[in-house]
């Protein structure tokens, strides 16, 4: 991650920059640990600077540090006359530091990235700096840099605020940051996309707490993912660079908090919110205590998702629940990667595992999903068997009955005796299972209305009494698709709707049983 380094973790990432750059192109940069002067701007406030006084002093290029001071400093640059010759120009000398500073390159004065000074006068610069150097200012041989710098405006002191210096080809300020931000891109979008998707689902009842989690935490996985290419997209002033560290860490707390909670809902049965509140300060403590932001970023998620790895082991053990047993191995999986690759686990690798992760509890959070479908529709099936058994007692104990007025008279009707409705026009035949019939004055949904539940809509133009159905047969037309009809106690068979195939073999399947 680009944030504060040790000077192992600086050695070994500045390194790889070389290697990389180096593999692509021609590049001059020093070693960290080269031997530069360095000398206290206070007391020789001008250019030009004598290096040999006793108050300077020889320190390892990885150790400079101008935060809360002013400073000068003296490096040298060999250039080779290979290194000279592919060099291609425009030419730039690159400065990656939390600092304001002034550069000179053999006597030349390069440009100002702000204004290094004293607390009052200094001007911020840039965190990423890149002053142009025209081509025959360059020697074969040792080339002399001189920066003064200073760092007055700091949040926070970093161990390591000089994150590169070196010339190559004329680019973006943050060129030598930004190899893996296509990438980080790619994953960005991912993240949003979980987000949005996770939000959706948890406007639907079911799950709506442990869906908004996975929300959250994918968006704080992306905001964080954001804050950390940020620098590789955008310019900004060095002390913004301490306000994007506290924020990268704040979004890494809140994913992991989200995560510990998302883990006591489904694995804790008894005080979930005392070990949130017991991880959350446990972790806060922790951060606030570890040196280093990158340090602070890696436990503000290491200390939940360990506390998370006990709390679903002890249900997996306890209940033996196969749910918490593979939750525990993919988070001690995770775990396991960030104890292995703690000096080079950058942000690539970090959110990359962060995907995955989210991708593992989406699986499994879709399995319990599907688990409660299951179980909700079985409940709805029980209810509606019962619904049916006690319309049925009901009518049988107390029939219901149908009033026909017609021709000056009223026709009461048992409904128990009703075989089946058919629709006729504006008008309704009612089919009594003695053979009779009636015409009812309105459409079969008015009729459908006024009879109990014992009746169902199979047609357009049929209702019928599931209580007179013995069996519903379906056939397979190849032109025509399925088709069902319904097989009744007198003999006769009524049509039943494509598209009610499913609700009507789920009805009769219920009256059978």
């Amino acid at each position: 991650m680009f944030v504060a380094l040790t000077p192992k973790t600086a050695s070994l990432l500045f390194t790889l920059l070389t290697l990389f750059s180096a593999s692509c192109f021609a590049v001059i940069t020093p070693q960290r640990q080269q031997a530069v002067t360095v000398c206290d701007a206070t007391i020789q406030p001008d250019w030009p600077v004598d290096f040999t006084a006793t108050t300077c002093q020889q320190v390892a290029l990885v150790d400079v540090d101008p935060q809360g001071k002013t400073l000068w400093l003296q490096l040298t640059l060999p250039v080779s006359k290979q290194q000279l010759t592919q060099l291609k120009p425009p030419l730039a000398l690159y400065l990656n530091a939390k600092a304001s500073s002034s550069s000179y390159l053999n006597g030349y004065h390069l440009g100002n990235n702000g204004l290094p000074g004293n607390q009052p006068d200094e001007i911020a610069g840039n965190m990423d700096a890149r002053f142009y150097v025209p081509l025959d200012l360059l020697l074969v041989g040792d080339n002399q840099l001189v920066v003064k710098m200073s760092a007055q405006q700091s949040l926070f002191t970093l161990p390591n605020p000089v994150h590169f210096i070196g010339i190559n080809h004329y680019n973006a300020p943050q060129h030598h940051l930004q190899r893996y931000s296509n990438w980080m891109l790619v994953i960005l979008g991912i993240l949003l996309t979980a987000t949005l998707y996770f939000a959706i689902r948890s406007l639907q009842s079911m799950q709506r707490g442990q869906h908004l989690l996975l929300a959250l935490m994918s968006l704080f996985a992306a905001l964080q993912l954001f804050s950390e290419i940020g620098r590789a997209l955008f310019s900004y002033s060095y002390p913004l660079h301490d306000v994007r560290l506290l924020v990268i860490v704040t979004f890494s707390f809140g994913f992991g908090l989200c995560l510990l909670t998302l883990i006591t809902q489904r694995f804790v049965r008894t005080h979930a919110v005392h070990w949130i509140y017991a991880g959350a300060a446990a972790t806060l403590l922790t951060v606030i205590l570890i040196p280093g932001f990158d340090n602070k970023t890696t436990a503000a998620t290491f200390c939940p998702m360990l506390l998370s790895v006990i709390l679903a082991a002890r249900h997996g053990y306890r209940r033996r629940n196969l749910a918490a047993a593979a939750t525990t191995v993919t988070l001690s999986l995770f775990l396991l990667i960030i104890v292995l690759t703690a000096d080079y686990f950058h942000e690539t690798l970090y959110f990359v595992l962060i995907t995955l992760l989210l991708s593992v509890l989406f699986m499994q959070q879709a399995k319990d999903y599907n688990a409660l479908l299951s179980n909700q529709q079985l409940d709805k099936e029980r209810i509606a068997k019962l619904t049916l058994r006690l319309e049925q007692n009901q009518q049988h104990n107390k029939p219901a009955i149908l009033k026909i007025a017609s021709a000056g008279k009223v026709d009461i009707i048992n409904t128990a005796q009703i075989n089946f409705c058919q629709a006729a026009g504006d008008y309704s035949e009612i089919n009594l299972t003695d053979g009779r019939q009636h015409l009812y004055s309105g459409t079969l949904k008015n009729l459908e209305s006024e009879l109990p539940s014992t009746f169902l809509r199979v047609h357009r133009s049929y209702l019928v009494n599931l209580e007179q159905v013995t069996r519903l047969q379906t056939s397979t037309n190849k032109s025509s698709g399925s088709a069902a009809s319904l097989l009744l106690q007198n003999g006769q068979q009524l049509p039943v709707s494509r598209r009610l195939i499913p609700a009507v073999r789920q009805a009769v399947t219920t009256e059978i049983n």
